[in-house]
Parts: structure tokens; sequence; C-alpha cells
């Protein structure tokens, strides 16, 4: 139970939102200027994907922005309408593809033929756009194409990331060991071995920085065993994630220190105590919370049970919600490992690189 408490509030330092699900493949809709699609029919392209995305079970929320939807267009005729006001009609070629942004490698695509009238070749490039619907059963066996191929791209590619990941993570690189493993889908067979070596990394990581820390602090103290060096401890265990292998070291350096200084020299030390220790209560109060409220959901949900099954269909659904909250708990983990993969994905320099990539597609 202590080592679930440990997890669950490794978990609420690492995690700042939780938006993301298991068992789901991640698309973003990256549409880049093209000169021949007028910009207000550029932003509803997008939307328009983003609908086909959502509509198939696909989110369009990508952790990694990584697996894309685009598409371009070639206008194959335009005509002016005889009607007062004039119309403009366009047929219009437009292709969706569906590719690795990263890797410069398109899985699927598909055209398909428009036609859109409208008072000016903004309109009649939205009225031609409007014409896609989602659930379309050429689009649906477009979009179930291209998520089988990315899937049979990572699930034959999974034994080299993982590799690739654990070596990472034996240079203390946690961050890119992260980063690597978040690259495979959550749909591929190995997703699993990728998430508990993602949660894993996350524990080091916090578990090595702490020790950082808490080394730079005792070194601190060392060196100047006095008010202003006690004070500078503070600023720097402050810095440390609560509830890591070094917790128990912090709490002795910081008796140590407390019996080290005279009473007239502790006023700033044990101001910056009680900060510290208000801010590791808040923690503990915001779990309790979290605590209390589940409980009481759990006998909410046991109550209600309890009016109308019968003794085994309870057993039953104690067992599903046990197994419910284990699988919310592994996922809320997983978020939280993602989250350190994220901060190294974002100051990578790809931006420029990618786009440019997308756009010879």
């Amino acid at each position: 139970m202590k080592k679930g408490v440990i997890l669950i509030l490794l978990f609420i330092v690492f995690a700042g939102s939780i938006y993301a699900q298991t068992d789901q493949l991640y698309i973003s809709v990256v549409q880049p200027d093209r000169d021949v699609i007028p910009s207000e029919a550029g932003k509803q392209l997008e939307r328009k994907m983003t609908q086909l995305l959502t509509a198939n079970g696909i989110s369009s929320l990508d952790a990694n922005n990584r697996f894309v939807i685009t598409a371009k267009a070639d206008v194959t005729s335009k005509d002016i309408v005889a009607s007062t006001p004039q119309r403009i009609s366009e047929k219009i070629d437009l292709t969706l593809i569906i590719g690795d942004m990263v890797e410069n490698k398109v899985f699927e695509t598909i055209t398909l033929p428009l036609i859109g009238i409208g008072i000016n070749e903004n309109k009649a490039f939205i009225a031609a756009i409007n014409q896609i619907k989602p659930q379309d059963k050429d689009l649906v066996a477009f979009l179930d194409r291209a998520k089988e191929k990315i899937v049979n791209y990572y699930s034959v590619r999974c034994l080299q990331i993982i590799k690739q990941a654990q070596q990472l993570a034996s240079n203390n690189e946690y961050d890119e060991a992260i980063y690597q493993l978040m690259q495979v889908p959550d749909i591929c067979d190995c997703s699993k071995e990728c998430q508990d070596l993602m949660i894993e990394y996350a524990i080091r990581k916090n578990n090595a920085e702490a020790a950082q820390l808490l080394n730079e602090a005792k070194a601190r103290w060392a060196a100047s065993p006095t008010s202003e060096g006690a004070s500078q401890v503070a600023d720097i265990i402050a810095k440390m994630p609560a509830n890591t292998d070094s917790q128990s070291k912090v709490e002795s350096l910081i008796a140590a220190i407390n019996r080290k200084l005279r009473q007239d020299e502790k006023r700033q030390w044990d101001f910056k105590m009680k900060k510290y220790n208000d801010a590791k209560e808040r923690e503990r109060r915001e779990f309790q919370l979290r605590v209390d409220q589940q409980t009481a959901d759990n006998e909410l949900r046991a109550k209600q049970v309890e009016a109308n099954v019968q003794i085994r269909k309870e057993e039953l659904e104690a067992k599903k919600r046990q197994q419910a909250e284990v699988q919310t708990t592994r996922r809320k983990m997983i978020e939280a490992a993602k989250s350190v993969g994220l901060g190294f994905a974002n100051n990578l320099p790809k931006t420029i690189t990618y786009i440019k990539n997308v756009m010879s597609w």
C-alpha cells in the first residue's frame, strides 16, 4: 500500500494535466500554408480534418506531434457561373495524407474529387471542403489503412526502440529515453513494455535529481555551517521532488542543521523550513483529499451496487473497480512519464525541418 501511495504521489509531482487515453492512436492536424489554398479555406480544411479524426475514434491531440494528417489541393478547372451576383465554380482534387513527420514517411493517401461554387475563390473552396463527410466509407477505409501501417511500422521497430531507450537510460539520459519510448503508439502490442519503462525511468530520473540536489545541499552545509549556509541549503532542498529515495536523508540533514544552529541564528532557517514543511503538508493534504474523494466515490458505488445486485455480482463489480483503479493509476503514471519526454521534445529544433517534410509530401 505504501508503495502505491508513493507512486501516486510521484504522479502528482510529475504531471500538470491529464488528457490522453490509452489504446488509442494520436494523429495531429498539420496544414501548412499552400499557395493554392486560400487562408480562410485552409482553416476550414483544418477543422474538417479534425472532425474526420475524432468521428473515427482517433485523437487529434498527439502528445508527440509526430503522426500527422495534412492535405494538398489541385484546382483542375475554374469557371464563371452566370448569375447575380456572379459566382465561381471550381473543380478540386483534394489529397489527404497521413504520415510520420519526424522520419518524413508517408503512410497513406486518398484523393477526393470535389466541386465548390461561391461568390469568390475562397467561398468556392470552402464549399468544396464542406462536402467532405467524416463517415464516408472511403475515408474510413483510408484511416484504417493508415492506422494499420503505423502499427506495423512501429511493431517491427519496437525492440530496437526499447534497446535504444535502455542504452540512454544506462547513461542517465532519462528524458530522451522516455521520449524515444513515447514514439510507440499505444495500440502496438509492445506498448505496455514501453509504458512500464517510461514509468521506471521517470522515477529513476526523480531519484537521480533528488540525490544530486541532496549532495549539493550537504556540500553547501559542510562549506558553511552557519545561518547563511542553512538558508542556502533550504533553497536547494526546496527544489527536490517529494517522496524520492532521498527523502529520509533530507530529513536527517534538516535535523542535523537544526541541532547545529544556535537559537539566535535559526530565525531565517525556521522561516524557510516552515515554508518547506507547509509545502509538503499541502502536498499531503491534496493527496488526502484525493483519497477521501475516491473513498467517498467508492462507498457510494458500493451502496448502489448493494441496493441493486446480488452478493456475487457485488464481488464481481468490486473486482472490476479494483482493476479499473489499477489501470487508471497506470495511465496517470504513463502520462506523468510522458511529461518528461515532452519536455525533451519541446527543446528539439524540429519545427522548420518537419514542416518542410510535410510540404514535400
